[in-house]
This record gives C-alpha cells, structure tokens and sequence, in this order.
C-alpha cells in the first residue's frame, strides 16, 4: 500500500495531494497546477516538500506570490492552513496531522469594556484592564455566534470593533478557505454590521480594521450571499464617504458579472454621494471606473 502524503493543496473544492518532491504552480499546462487566470505567470510559483515541511517561492512572475495576505520576497516556510495566492486564486496548504480547524480558540473578552482580545492576552487592547477573569470558547468548526459577548452600542461600539474584526476574521477567512461560506457568513456578520453602523458615528473604526473588514466581504461575496455583501461593500465605502480602491474595484467588476449581481441602488447611491466631493484627477479615473460598474449592474 503506497504512503498516504503529508500534505495536500486545496484549491476551490480540489485536495491535491503534495508527495515530496517540487510542486509548480502557473498558467502553463505544463505545470503540475495550471491556473487560467490573466494575473497568472507561466511558471509563476514553486511549492517544495521536504521532510521538514513545505516552502513556497516566487519564480519571478509578474505579480508576486502572498502568503497570508503578505507578498514573499524569497522562499518562505509554510504551514497548515496558510494561505498561498497567486493572481486571484488562493490555494490553502492542508496537512494530515495538524490539528484540525475545529480545534478550540479561546477568545478574551474584557470584563472592564467588552472588547475582543488575542487569545493569551494580559491585558485589553482597548482600556488596559487585566484580562483572564473572563473568557468566551468559539469552536473554530461550528462556532455559535450565541457565544459571542454583546458589544457595547452607539459610541462604544465604535471602539470594540477593530480588536472584534482583527480576531474573527482569521476565523472567518478560514472557513473561507475550507469552503464553508455559510458558516464564515454567520460568524462574520454581527461584527461587519457593527462596523457598517459605526462608520456613521463619530468614532469611526480605525483605517486597519476598515480595510481588514473591506477584504473579508469581498471573499464572501463569493459565496450564496454573495448580494448581501456585495451591498455591504457599496454600502460600506459610501457611509464612511470613502473611495474604493482600485484593486477594489476591480474585484468587484469580477464578482458582479460572476454572481449575476442585478441591484443597481446600493452603487447609485454611492456615487450619488462621490460625486458631491471635490474629486482629483486620480479619484475621477476611478469615478468612471464606477460608472462603467455601475452600466454592468444595471444591464
């Protein structure tokens, strides 16, 4: 009987199994993965598998190589569960005898505020106060939103949502990536609605956590509810009177015409409230760049 491999690559609802050896990613069909996607280098990345473990490097493509989100500038270990994008695709490293995603996360949750903290933490990140007479338990595989402590309201949510978002959205990206939309929705949703509310207050959430927020809904609006974050996202950039992206709206150019998006009044009124700004010369491209999604919308 042949040895079962260490280590698999999931890629959409695909396991690919990594035996030791040299694993090349690209667009070419000579690649042990071909990727049809325009970002995609022809031999775009090399994934090696060793008995110490894993390590992805670029191999000089166009676009670069992430993992977890951060650009690699050279060969880079990885580990159960990271996250490995190339072009638009995102591939997870899975490993047999890692422990599995539904194992217990501790999350601290301050006695003194209400606020989220790192697992481990001693102190709040938002008030100081001593951590650890307290605590909430989220099963990473079936996580009851129940579970999860209530967050002060109107001018005190503002402050609970950068830690709440910088730990559930790991959570969140996770299932995400093992293919459970639904359940990364649930958990997701509380604290993006929380967040959506707060960008109307006078204590916004931090930039960090809007753009942690801003990159979450984007992934789930690949999803079932693709039309409610989707909305979120419209919704979002107009209360907080921001300007999309550039990559943002690229995406989403992508994501309209995948999921059939057909509901033009969250755009509408998004640009109704761009176009009410002084805009510069850079902010205009990406105006008509809008527009243009706007036209795909309504079509």
């Amino acid at each position: 009987m042949p040895d079962v491999a260490r280590f698999r690559l999931r890629y959409g609802a695909t396991d690919l199994e990594m035996p030791q050896g040299d694993f090349v990613i690209g667009r070419s069909s000579s690649c042990n993965l071909a990727l049809d996607d325009g970002l995609v280098s022809r031999r775009h990345a090399l994934l090696r598998v060793d008995g110490s473990g894993v390590t992805v490097e670029d191999l000089g493509s166009r676009n670069g190589v992430q993992v977890n989100g951060k650009t690699i500038a050279g060969p880079t270990s990885i580990k159960h569960l990271d996250r490995v994008t190339i072009g638009h695709q995102e591939l997870v490293l899975l490993e047999r005898s890692a422990p599995t995603a539904a194992q217990t996360l501790q999350i601290e949750r301050c006695w003194a505020c209400g606020a989220l903290n790192e697992p481990g933490a001693a102190r709040c990140g938002q008030c100081g106060a001593r951590l650890g007479q307290e605590h909430q338990t989220l099963a990473g595989g079936s996580i009851s939103l129940g579970s999860i402590p209530e967050l002060a309201s109107s001018e005190e949510e503002a402050t609970t949502t950068t830690p709440a978002i910088s730990i559930l959205a790991p959570i969140a990206e996770k299932s995400l990536a093992l293919g459970r939309h639904e359940e990364a929705s649930r958990l997701a949703g509380p604290v993006l609605d929380r967040l959506l509310e707060s960008l109307s207050s006078t204590r916004p959430p931090e930039p960090a956590a809007f753009e942690r927020a801003i990159g979450l809904a984007l992934k789930l609006s690949e999803g079932p509810s693709s039309a409610r974050w989707l909305t979120w996202l419209f919704d979002a950039h107009a209360r907080g009177d921001r300007m999309m992206s550039a990559a943002t709206i690229d995406r989403l150019h992508e994501l309209v015409r995948k999921t059939r998006f057909t509901n033009p009044k969250p755009i509408r009124e998004y640009l109704e409230r761009l176009r009410a700004r002084a805009l510069s010369p850079a902010e205009k491209f990406l105006m008509r760049r809008l527009e243009s999604l706007e036209r795909v919308v309504s079509a």
